[in-house]
């Protein structure tokens, strides 16, 4: 099994990300953090709190934000494994990639629907007057979630674990969606106990901070321009500030992803010349 330290590959992203910042983070803001920015600040807000946004134009941002942050994502990645492109080929290069990436993610999301649904209507199935449920949620369909739920997020995590290699792998290496999601696989085996934990811990950081962050700068909006309504000024500077964090933060888990790959790709190489 092939040697991964995560802290090795912290302190090369975190060496990276120092020395290349100038262009990182501008890199980030325009193609990752603003359109989200730009589709959040577009969104309607929902009729109902348990309701999705009205349908509109806004649909029109999703692919673009999409398309944009895979761009983004491949760019940074590329410059994390390549040093000495400069950022103008990144950006072609994550343009020529995007596609391949884009498949191995409908892939997977078609894949994983379509299990969930099937898990799904095996608990409805199985917790008595699940089925029988209407529009209003009784304690059998609350039962039914939460037990769906219990099967469904573990899976969910380690799959993500397992799967964490395919920005960097799409930027690196000319293969296919099938092929971004079979290597990606394979390069994480036997590292998926420690890649959960580390998808946990950056994922309860991320959360907890990004939460801490919205409630300071909320109290502090608040106070200058009111509450932070849908539409209202104090709601803008809110999704500035949140581009802001996610500015800051992109460059440094996308380097870090990227040089995690980089030690599974090293090592798988090493031993496929042995």
């Amino acid at each position: 099994m092939a040697r991964l330290s995560i802290s090795e590959a912290w302190s090369e992203a975190a060496a990276f990300v120092k020395r290349e910042g100038r262009l990182l983070f501008p890199l980030a803001f325009m193609l990752v953090a603003l359109p989200v920015a730009v589709l959040q600040a577009f969104t309607p807000a929902p009729p109902a709190p348990d309701q999705p946004p009205p349908a509109g134009l806004w649909l029109l941002l999703l692919p673009i934000t999409l398309i944009a942050s895979m761009v983004g994502n491949l760019a940074i990645s590329y410059l994390a494994l390549r040093p000495g492109v400069s950022v103008g080929e990144a950006i072609a290069h994550g343009a020529r990639r995007f596609l391949s990436l884009l498949g191995a993610v409908l892939i997977l999301s078609l894949v994983g629907i379509a299990l969930a649904l099937v898990i799904a209507m095996i608990v409805v199935a199985l917790v008595p007057g699940a089925a029988s449920g209407g529009a209003v949620p009784t304690p059998a369909t609350a039962t039914a979630m939460l037990i769906l739920m219990l099967l469904l997020l573990p899976a969910v995590i380690y799959v993500s674990a397992r799967l964490m290699a395919m920005t960097p792998l799409a930027a690196a290496e000319s293969v296919g969606p099938v092929a971004i999601i079979r290597r990606s696989w394979s390069l994480t085996s036997g590292h998926g106990l420690k890649l959960v934990a580390f998808v946990l811990l950056v994922g309860l950081t991320y959360v907890i901070g990004t939460a801490a962050i919205q409630i300071v700068a909320g109290l502090v909006i608040l106070v200058f321009t009111g509450p932070a309504q849908p539409g209202s000024l104090g709601a803008l500077l809110l999704i500035i500030v949140m581009a802001g964090v996610n500015t800051a933060v992109g460059p440094y888990l996308t380097s870090l992803i990227a040089r995690i790959y980089a030690q599974l790709a090293r090592a798988d190489r090493s031993a496929l010349s042995t």
